[in-house]
């Protein structure tokens, strides 16, 4: 299925369905990601493991990004309902 129109750039407006699945897709996959990296550093912190520093480092980064992805999926969400509004605003006036 193809998200954007013939228009280079223009979201159509059958896609909504999509895109909604796919950024809930996404919240799953970094919910899911966020949780097994901390897990994994609980389990390091514990001090009952002997896990190098570039493994407690590892993780710690990895959280960091997960959480810094996760903080642009509401901006990413706004510029999508966004090009669908302005999609929708545009056919209705460009269609008389």
């Amino acid at each position: 299925m193809n998200i954007f129109s013939e228009k280079k750039g223009q979201v159509s407006l059958g896609a909504a369905p999509t895109l909604v699945i796919t950024l809930v897709v996404i919240g799953i996959v970094l919910a899911l990601g966020a949780t097994i990296m901390d897990k994994f550093q609980t389990a390091i912190g514990d001090g009952q493991t002997n896990v190098s520093t570039f493994a407690e480092n590892a993780t710690s980064n990895a959280l960091k990004g997960i959480d810094t992805f996760s903080s642009f999926q509401s901006v990413i969400a706004i510029v999508l309902v966004s090009a669908l509004i302005l999609g929708l605003v545009a056919l209705i006036s460009f269609a008389r």
